[in-house]
């Protein structure tokens, strides 16, 4: 399966979810559903490409105000915006404005504390906590909404706030599992030439290999983050639409009619 990534000359993760299988041998409509990290560096041709192309008639935020300020979003035509901060000052190390990566690594200064182990409570708090469930709920009133066009959700750099926000509109569309996590990966693919400038600079001027270790790990995607909350949505909720109702909130209508929405059968586009 090729991951659609949205051509854009400033937008590097930006990506259409179309074509993907999804329940009863349908597939993701183009141009509906796309993922993408922080906006601030679009240039004119990127937002018309958005705009015209795409549609783009939703953009949901889920930035903290801080990065808000520091990268604001450009509008995109008419878009509405929705802001959706799906995180508190309790996860730090996600986001990546300035105070939260400094946070991170004053965290890692303990030579006790892993980093993949801290990534993975964070993914759990970001799947699992009472915090966000009023976030999610909100995110699919969005996606539920009677509009023509595109919805884009993104974050910062686009690989864990909305990486979670893309595994659950994949997971209710019926999307089997081994292409949630491939979208997911395709991160570290598509930021390659980015994560490349920032590898160096870290080994440039960083000298010790466990601060070096932290960086990679702050900056990149794998897989085991998503297969951990697979296991326990199978444990506690047994199966991907369990956990859509209970924790979301979800109907079986809402369900239905997103499928409806966002689904098609016949030949792939």
């Amino acid at each position: 399966m090729e991951v659609s990534r949205i051509r854009l000359k400033n937008l590097s993760n930006t990506r259409d979810l179309g074509g993907f299988p999804a329940a009863d041998g349908a597939y993701i409509r183009p141009r509906r559903l796309i993922r993408s990290g922080e906006l601030k560096k679009a240039d004119e041709n990127d937002i018309l490409t958005l705009k015209n192309e795409y549609h783009v008639n939703a953009v949901i935020d889920l930035r903290m105000d801080a990065e808000r300020e520091q990268s604001p979003d450009p509008q995109i035509g008419d878009a509405e915006t929705v802001i959706l901060p799906i995180l508190d000052n309790s996860f730090f190390g996600i986001a990546r404005d300035e105070d939260s990566i400094d946070a991170w690594m004053r965290l890692f200064e303990d030579p006790a504390v892993e980093p993949v182990e801290v990534f993975k409570e964070m993914y759990r708090k970001l799947m699992f906590s009472d915090y966000v469930k009023p976030f999610y709920r909100k995110f699919f009133d969005v996606l539920l909404e009677d509009r023509d066009g595109a919805v884009l959700w993104h974050c910062s750099a686009g690989k864990d706030r909305a990486g979670i926000a893309t595994v659950l509109a994949m997971m209710a569309l019926g999307v089997p599992r081994e292409y949630i996590l491939q979208d997911y990966m395709m991160t570290d693919v598509f930021t390659r030439k980015e994560l490349r400038k920032l590898y160096f600079m870290i080994r440039f001027f960083v000298r010790d290999k466990r601060k070096k270790h932290c960086f990679r790990v702050l900056l990149g995607v794998r897989e085991i983050y998503l297969q951990q909350l697979f296991d326990q949505i199978d444990r506690d909720y047994g199966d991907d639409i369990g956990y859509l109702r209970s924790f979301v909130g979800l109907s079986d209508a809402e369900i239905l009619q997103l499928r409806e929405k966002y689904l098609y059968k016949g030949e792939k586009l």
